[in-house]
């Protein structure tokens, strides 16, 4: 295969990857980890590791937006980022270490594929529920209570945990979590859960990639290659109704874990 036919590729499964994020809001994770082990053969922390990078790189423009239209309150978002950082960098740094011990790097490897597999399915169970019950995400109120961020920590610890070790949940997870103990209206989650999960998935990239694990270069091509789709995801969002993309990305993550499952008794 030449240099440029290979190059073509990538970017255009970066433009696919980046049509469904943009039109559906689906984090990245859920959907790359697949392409990432069977399309570029990569290990299950190499997959992570760049997925996380890719998954940082893709939201950059996202924030922005987010930022202009007011949706993102900064001190907040710090309050929230301080929570999950930890949790974050303690199961990237620990998954690192550990797979660093040759006798414990295929169960680091098994561990990671097992963690993929449940975050998709929990994923999977959430977005299917926000799918059929979206007015109680749309019409749900700030209560009193949730205004402390203190109710936020064990859930957004457990959440960064996950996100740290797989690269998964940035945004089908993070958005009911901060809705309700964040205490946040919808408009106010999906802007802060793009914010914050693009700072900890570049701090979990940070961490595989001083391990080595972290493909910059591939996910730099995907990444631009998702900037080629904008025109078209604008266009069909005008066209199609979001229940059709919805349905279309419930397909996609029912595929992912079916794939990622396969490979876990099916090592390749």
């Amino acid at each position: 295969m030449s240099v440029l036919l290979a190059l073509t590729i990538k970017l255009f499964i970066g433009a696919l990857l980046g049509l469904i994020i943009s039109t559906t809001g689906v984090g990245g994770g859920v959907l790359v980890l697949p392409v990432l082990t069977y399309l570029f053969g990569m290990d299950a922390l190499s997959a992570v590791a760049t997925a996380n990078l890719l998954s940082m790189l893709m939201k950059i423009s996202s924030t922005g937006m987010h930022f202009r239209m007011g949706n993102i309150s900064f001190k907040r978002s710090m309050a929230i980022l301080a929570v999950m950082l930890p949790s974050t960098l303690i199961a990237s740094y620990g998954i690192t270490f550990l797979a660093s011990v040759e006798a414990w790097h295929s169960y680091v490897q098994l561990a990671i594929n097992i963690l993929i597999v449940l975050a998709i399915a929990m994923s999977l169970f959430i977005f299917y529920k926000r799918l059929h019950q979206p007015e109680h995400l749309a019409n749900q109120s700030i209560p009193e209570q949730a205004t402390s961020i203190s109710r936020f920590i064990i859930p957004g610890t457990c959440a960064g945990i996950i996100i740290g070790a797989t690269g998964v949940g940035g945004g089908v997870v993070m958005l009911p979590l901060l809705i309700r103990y964040a205490g946040m209206n919808i408009k106010q989650a999906i802007g802060t859960s793009v914010f914050v999960t693009m700072l900890l998935s570049g701090a979990s990239a940070l961490a595989y990639g001083q391990s080595g694990y972290t493909d910059v270069h591939l996910a730099l091509v995907l990444s631009i290659g998702s900037i080629f789709s904008i025109p078209l995801a604008k266009y069909l969002l005008n066209k199609w109704s979001d229940t059709t993309f919805q349905y279309i990305t419930l397909g996609f993550i029912l595929c992912s874990a079916v794939t990622m499952l396969y490979r876990l008794f099916v090592p390749v």
